[in-house]
């Protein structure tokens, strides 16, 4: 359970802050955070056509997987987890990520929304293989009824 938590911490540093140095600019003492709270700059920050800004395999690589832990830490907790609930919590993520990342001037892509659900899906999917090839081992490791 512990660890769940730390990853959450993780990725909500990850992927709700807005750029990687914006801690060095608000030490500092600049007003280099307020553009990140200027509205008018989104209109060339957002990517709503599936697929057309895909630019690498590590890309589509790394949003799959760095999600995969939402599902296979959600199976490892709840009991009646299954793949409606891992579409569902991977597609309430993401998107939540996805429209908080538009107020802090990072880019808004569907294409994440998308990677970044498979990613839960797939964490969902990996827990449903354990537990054909061991079945008793992951039945001790629930946690809540759902």
């Amino acid at each position: 359970m512990c660890l769940f938590w730390m990853y959450c911490g993780g990725m909500a540093v990850i992927t709700l802050v807005p750029e990687p140095g914006w801690v060095l600019f608000a030490l500092r003492g600049d007003e280099a955070l307020m553009p990140y709270f200027d509205l008018g700059r989104l209109s060339y920050r957002i990517s709503i056509v599936p697929f057309s800004q895909l630019d690498s395999l590590f890309n589509i690589a790394g949003n799959i997987v760095m999600f995969l832990p939402f599902g296979f830490f959600a199976a490892l907790l709840w009991r009646k987890f299954n793949w409606t609930r891992a579409f569902a919590l991977g597609l309430g993520i993401t998107c939540c990520i996805e429209c908080w990342q538009i107020f802090l001037g990072r880019y808004f892509d569907i294409d994440d929304i998308i990677l970044n659900t498979l990613g839960v899906f797939c964490g969902w999917l990996l827990w449903v293989m354990l537990g054909q090839l061991v079945p008793g081992f992951v039945k001790r490791f629930h946690v809540w009824e759902i």
